[in-house]
């Protein structure tokens, strides 16, 4: 798995006209044979084609009429190649098109299954979630209704969502496209149910602005699925192509590396609430046309913070994850232990010290804008001390510098800006009780360079002469926590707090504390609403983050 696909081959081909590639992106999935063999030999299947045609849509105003008018065609309904049969939906909301010949054949009960899961697919996404349901098409297909193809896919396609050639609403106040979906006939149960929801979700998506880039629309669907089927979880195979085994990639990476990053709305959702993913639509559909950084920039801002520190956290995220899950601090819910685990490299991963290095010799792996490394040091022979990294990006650029400090019980993580014009920065951590520590570049600037670096990472018993992280501190009154029992923390600043519990499922259950702190000790009284059970405390102020595990016995 996971050599290269269609659609990243076509990506990548900078010897094609924008004709040839809107053409050839629209071929990937409603007829390979169409495509010349180099883009097809030995190359991995592509499940979902929404990306594909999606890009070739986004091309449309840059193609030329003739081109504009093929892709337009070939995007649009399919014909099916037997006796066409329709039905409604048990909930009245869909039209499926279906025949029981032919090429495209399939059997009633499929059909039927098919029309259920979508119909369980718009409960949970526009009934229960309150996303926007989408617009009417102008009455193809035979009515209003949201029309649904069974047919014969080929590639290892499962479905795809299309807005090729359809209605327009002109009365929108943003960017509202009207679709259709093709589900892959004789899909198994699993796939079915899976793919009903990813695609049923791309619909939603271009509800709100359909001029949107495809990565995002593209993370969504995937985290979608995990929402409707979490019993499934087969969508975490994609992880090992995305934002754990490459945290060197942009977040808006490209095929495949966008279903992988589903991580990114999954840490929205779980940091604050899920509405906190349809804040990001709603903020996209206020303008129309693509604005989707700015919008989740707004979203963050709404939520008491800002994209730099949520991306700088998101580092953290990533990494406690797989075999470096631990329960006594998960962010993401239990099942995180068996996901692929967060790449370190060899030559990032030492026990001793000192020691310097930089990028690797490998381009492929230097951090790309708003991309990572994570530098991971064991400390069992370093108690008692400091350890000091000296790190120097290139110049001229922005550079920011993570540091973790983990052990079985619990973590801490700061962060810092690095000087915009030598990209430097100093700190020390203490080593006392802690088992590992890890520092991770993050280059933020737009540009074509390569983002390299060195750095030197030194261990000193004095006394520290660099900047050290923020202490925060974060201890419960008494553990088990008990009716009464308080929280205690203290921040070494005034600034911006945030005080919440999470449940094993990584879900954020009660907030102890929101707002601007002042310097020093504070308790407050843990929510004693909450269930007996196991639960993470986490402190997040300013540029620094604290986990710690309780126990809530009633």
């Amino acid at each position: 798995m996971f050599a290269d696909t269609i659609v990243q081959r076509i990506g990548e081909d900078q010897s094609l006209t924008v004709d040839q590639k809107a053409l050839y992106l629209i071929y990937s999935v409603v007829d390979q044979s169409r495509l010349p063999v180099e883009y097809t030999a030995n190359t991995d299947p592509v499940t979902c084609g929404f990306p594909a045609l999606h890009e070739a849509m986004l091309l449309s105003e840059q193609v030329s009429q003739a081109t504009l008018e093929q892709i337009l065609t070939l995007a649009n309904r399919p014909v099916l190649s037997g006796t066409p049969v329709n039905f409604v939906s048990p909930s009245g909301h869909f039209r499926v098109h279906y025949t029981t010949s032919g090429y495209d054949a399939t059997t009633v009960e499929y059909a039927e299954d098919v029309a259920e899961y979508m119909d369980y697919s718009w409960a949970t996404i526009c009934d229960t979630m309150n996303y926007f349901v989408p617009p009417p098409d102008g009455g193809v297909g035979g009515d209003a209704l949201y029309d649904v193809y069974v047919a014969t896919l080929t590639g290892g396609t499962l479905g795809y969502t299309s807005s090729g050639g359809e209605y327009k609403p002109p009365d929108s106040t943003h960017a509202s496209s009207a679709s259709h979906i093709v589900m892959g006939a004789n899909l198994g149960d699993v796939y079915n149910k899976t793919t009903c929801i990813h695609e049923f979700m791309h619909a939603v998506e271009m509800s709100y602005d359909y001029m949107e880039p495809t990565w995002f629309m593209e993370n969504c669907s995937v985290w979608m699925e995990s929402n409707g089927y979490p019993e499934i979880n087969w969508y975490s195979g994609w992880y090992a192509e995305g934002a754990i085994r490459k945290p060197y990639q942009c977040i808006d990476g490209g095929n495949p590396y966008w279903y992988g990053a589903s991580f990114w709305p999954r840490m929205m959702a779980l940091m604050f609430d899920p509405t906190a993913v349809r804040q990001v639509w709603e903020n996209c559909a206020a303008v129309n046309g693509a604005n989707m950084w700015n919008a989740q920039e707004e979203m963050f801002a709404a939520n008491g913070t800002t994209f730099e520190q949520a991306f700088m956290e998101y580092g953290v995220w990533r990494i406690f994850v797989g075999s470096y899950y631990n329960s006594a601090y998960n962010l993401f819910d239990e099942i995180a232990g068996s996901w692929g685990s967060p790449q370190i490299f060899s030559w990032h991963n030492k026990d001793y010290f000192p020691y310097s290095g930089d990028q690797g010799a490998y381009p492929q792996f230097i951090p790309q804008t708003k991309g990572i490394a994570w530098l991971r040091f064991k400390l069992a022979d370093y108690q008692g001390g400091w350890v000091q990294m000296d790190f120097d990006g290139r110049d001229n650029f922005e550079w920011n510098l993570g540091a973790i400090l983990y052990n079985s019980s619990g973590f801490q993580f700061s962060w810092y800006n690095c000087d915009p014009v030598s990209g430097v920065k100093s700190i020390s951590v203490p080593t006392a009780g802690w088992d590992y520590v890890v520092f991770f570049p993050a280059f933020m600037s737009e540009t074509s360079l390569s983002a390299n670096y060195t750095f030197t990472v030194s261990y000193t018993t004095g006394i520290e002469e660099e900047e050290s992280p923020a202490s925060t501190q974060l201890s419960a009154g008494s553990n088990p926590m008990v009716a009464g029992s308080a929280v205690n923390f203290s921040i070494p600043s005034a600034g911006q707090t945030d005080l919440s519990v999470v449940d094993m499922a990584g879900r954020r259950v009660a907030t102890l504390f929101s707002g601007v702190a002042q310097q020093g000790m504070h308790s407050v009284e843990f929510d004693g609403s909450l269930a007996s059970g196991t639960y993470i405390v986490v402190l997040r102020h300013e540029n620094s983050v604290e986990a710690t595990r309780v126990s809530v016995l009633r």
